[in-house]
Formats: C-alpha cells, structure tokens, sequence
C-alpha cells in the first residue's frame, strides 16, 4: 500500500496555509475492499495521535528552517532600522513563530489535513513586545514598529523628510548613523525589505512543504503499521 498526496497547497504571503489530501493507493487484486475500509478507519481512529505527533515534529522542523534562513542583521542595514539588539529581538520572534503553529487533521472521504504557520495578517508576530523598539533622543521619544517595517512596508517611504546619513555619533542608537533632515525620504534598505508575499519568513520557509510531507507520509505509515 502506497500514500499518495492527491492535493497539496502550500500558499504563503499574508500567512502561511497548508492543505493536504491524503489517499490510498491500493491495488485492487491484492486487496479486498473491507481491508481498504479497516485501514482507513484506523488511521482515523488515530487522528488525535497523528495531530500530536506531527505537531510535535513540525516545530522543530520550522524553527530550524527559520533558525537558519532568517538573516542577522548587521552593519549599516542595522544602523538604518536603527535597534540595537535586533537580532536578538529576532530569535525571540522566530521561537515564538516555530511554536505557533496550528495543525488540523479531518476525516472524510480522504485525510484531510491543514497547516497554518503564520496568521494571515502577521497579528501573532507583530503583536509581540520585542515587534516595537521604544527610544528616547534628544528630539523626544517615539516608538519604531521595525518588525512592521521589514515584513510588510518593502521600499514604501517610511519616514519623510529625513535619509540615512552613516556616522558614527554617540547621539546614534546603534553608534554608526543618525536620520538627517533632508528634501527626500528614508525607506527600509532593498536587501532586507519585505512585503506580505515575499519577506525574510517567508523565503526561510521556501520549499518547507517537502519537509512536511515527507513528514505526515511517515507518520501516517508508521500508524499503518
């Protein structure tokens, strides 16, 4: 007996959803039609089994593809976002996105099984106190919504009126470059600009449905079994 996958989506950009249909291939000379239906209703009988075995898996499985695909952010790419502890900020969020993930398995006439990684508007992640970097200049006090900027904004105008200028300074937050008031516009740098379809989660988690298979044609075998 084969599993094959009669239908797999994997849509990602505002979020991340996975459906997966699950048939049997079987051939009929082999097997009687009652054993196909006992089979079927065991690996129904174990659904809850199969949902918690997978889930349990799977965020290993994302938080390494995230761990590695999501780059640092370093030298004047850092300076321009202008947070200091960046990238620490950013292994919080991607722990938090590995262990938020929701997995159904359906029975019906085939298993059907969705994955959601990231809700559609980014709320889980934007949400998140280390999303938002607080700070206090000479100029006053604002608020940064980095984490925003990077997933959604890719090269809008962000802040108007001021450019980047590189320089060390100690009136900078990062000590490498200050926002200038200048006749133009400062958007997030090309190389690290992301929008809801293609940002740095979502290229880390590119091809991660191959994974993923691979993963539920094991589990759902070893419950055959």
């Amino acid at each position: 007996m084969d599993l094959e996958i009669a239908h797999f989506v994997f849509a990602h950009g505002r979020g991340f959803r996975m459906t997966i249909n699950v048939k049997f291939n079987l051939n009929q000379s082999q097997i009687k039609q009652d054993i196909v239906k006992d089979i079927r209703n065991t690996i129904y009988k174990y659904i809850p089994v199969i949902q918690k075995s997978i889930n349990v898996q799977l965020e290993d499985i994302i938080f390494k593809r995230l761990f590695s695909g999501v780059p640092n952010i370093v030298g004047r790419d850092r300076a321009e976002i202008g947070v200091p502890d960046i990238n620490e900020r950013l292994q919080s969020i991607i722990r938090v996105a590995s262990q938020s993930f929701e997995v159904s398995v359906k029975k019906g006439n085939i298993l059907f099984i969705e994955l959601r990684i990231i809700q559609d508007d980014y709320s889980d992640l934007l949400s998140l106190p280390e999303a938002v970097f607080s700070y206090i200049s000479v100029n006053g006090s604002g608020v940064l919504d980095w984490l925003r900027w990077l997933l959604l904004e890719g090269t809008n105008p962000i802040v108007i009126g001021f450019d980047f200028t590189p320089t060390a300074s100690r009136f900078s937050r990062t000590g490498d470059g200050l926002m200038r008031p200048l006749n133009s516009s400062w958007s997030v740098p090309n190389n690290i600009a992301g929008t809801a379809n293609d940002n740095m989660i979502t290229r880390a988690l590119v091809n991660i449905e191959k994974d993923i298979e691979i993963l539920i044609k094991q589990e759902l075998t070893r419950i055959i079994k």
